[in-house]
């Protein structure tokens, strides 16, 4: 049974090989990044994937938060989806602060976004996802 999954706005299904993924990823990582950021499986199966993005960020990992760039990165939706607007509008994801130019949300938040997102898009529900942020990393498992 393939299970589905998203990186990078692409979404994916455990019944591709890794390099088949990583490629297509990084692909639209390099056209939204210009190359500043990379992607890579580190394990897939057809219950689990384990992946990870590497890309510089300063980061206190002992804080369970996500910063507006990396919910960007990881579910390929505009950066401006995860901030607030100036004039009306309202960011996709509660509750939102700010922290010098970057707005931040706590982790389970974001997980439930993207658990809304894989459902809307894919169809697909998980039994759990993981997640963590460093400032060189940001690693993600996804359990079906």
């Amino acid at each position: 049974m393939k299970n589905y999954f998203i990186a990078n706005g692409e979404v994916l299904n455990t019944n591709m090989s890794a390099e088949e993924i990583e490629l297509r990823v990084q692909e639209s990582l390099d056209e939204y990044t210009s190359g500043m950021a990379q992607f890579r499986i580190k394990e897939i199966s057809e219950k689990e994937v384990r992946m990870f993005f590497v890309r510089d960020f300063n980061y206190d990992p002992d804080k369970p938060i996500i910063y507006d760039s990396d919910m960007a990165l990881i579910t390929g939706v505009g950066i401006g989806a995860f901030q607030l607007q100036a004039v009306g509008g309202y960011p996709m994801i509660h509750p939102l602060k700010f922290a010098g130019k970057n707005f931040y949300s706590d982790i389970t938040s974001f997980i439930r976004f993207y658990k809304f997102q894989l459902f809307e898009e894919a169809g697909q529900t998980v039994e759990h996802i993981g997640l963590r942020c460093y400032s060189d990393r940001i690693l993600m498992q996804i359990i079906f």
